[in-house]
């Protein structure tokens, strides 16, 4: 199994790790970026997702932690991130051979996921823990959820 695999998300973790060097962040941030990365549109309708909307696709965000955490031990083992055991939790970060590593990535994926990984960075820089959190919190329910719309306007359609 490849897709949202640990290595399909350990790879995502590593583009996103790159684009914030030298800064390093812990996997709460990782798993919020993660979904962003792929699910553009809900944080603005103006990008587009790269990976399609589903039904109750924030679901994502609860249930990566164990498979992205998977993904960053191999990422360690490899030199490709490097952990950091600070007093507030253990932080990843990019290694110095992550860009060496990710330059030899060339497809369109890879680069949409690299421009939007720059993005996401971008948006959230200024956005403490706290305030990531919340922003998720307060906007989760509605992440997938077009889809419930939309099979209760279906079925009055077909009564």
């Amino acid at each position: 199994m490849i897709f949202n695999s640990p290595l399909e998300i350990g790879l995502r973790s590593l583009i996103i790790l790159s684009n914030m060097k030298p800064q390093s962040c812990d996997i709460q941030r990782l798993i919020y970026y993660d979904y962003f990365l792929i699910h553009a549109s809900d944080i603005d309708n103006d990008y587009e997702s790269i990976h399609p909307d589903t039904p109750y696709r924030s679901g994502e965000i609860a249930i990566k932690r164990e498979v992205l955490h998977k993904g960053l031990v191999l990422l360690c083992k490899k030199d490709l991130i490097n952990i950091e055991f600070l007093e507030n939790g253990i932080y990843y970060k990019a290694s110095e051979l992550t860009e060496n590593f990710l330059n030899y990535f060339e497809s369109s994926y890879f680069a949409k996921l690299n421009t939007m990984s720059k993005y996401i960075i971008e948006f959230f820089n200024d956005f403490s823990d706290e305030k990531l959190s919340n922003f998720v919190e307060n906007k989760i329910r509605n992440w997938g959820v077009e889809f419930v719309k939309e099979s209760i306007i279906r079925g009055s359609m077909d009564a």
